[in-house]
């Protein structure tokens, strides 16, 4: 199976390069290696908001367009930008090896 490499800034600033799978979701591959918490709490809905990155802006437009479910679910989260999206909408593929993300802040989350 093709692996997908993901830079990955962390809350604490910290960063790591995980390799994930097609198929995956950005949301199970942080979850998977416990990079934040709280994240994820609704499974993937999406609902809470609590999978909020900040996309690098160079990869925003290889992702799919965000649904009418990720808006409502990314007003849960706190300190939005242009670039904010819920990890768990964001399927890996091959396009999107290397792709780089920072973890969103949980200030006003579930």
């Amino acid at each position: 199976m093709t692996k997908i490499k993901v830079n990955i800034t962390d809350r604490k600033n910290k960063k790591h390069v995980l390799e994930g799978e097609k198929g995956q979701t950005l949301m199970q591959l942080i979850d998977k290696h416990e990079l934040a918490n709280p994240y994820g709490i609704c499974g993937g809905e999406p609902m809470c908001g609590t999978c909020h990155v900040y996309v690098e802006k160079e990869w925003l437009d290889q992702l799919n367009p965000k649904t009418s479910e990720e808006e409502l679910a990314i007003d849960n989260a706190s300190e939005l930008k242009e670039n904010s999206r819920c990890g768990c909408q964001i399927d890996l593929t091959e396009e999107l090896n290397g792709l780089t993300v920072t973890i969103g802040p949980n200030e006003n989350q579930i």
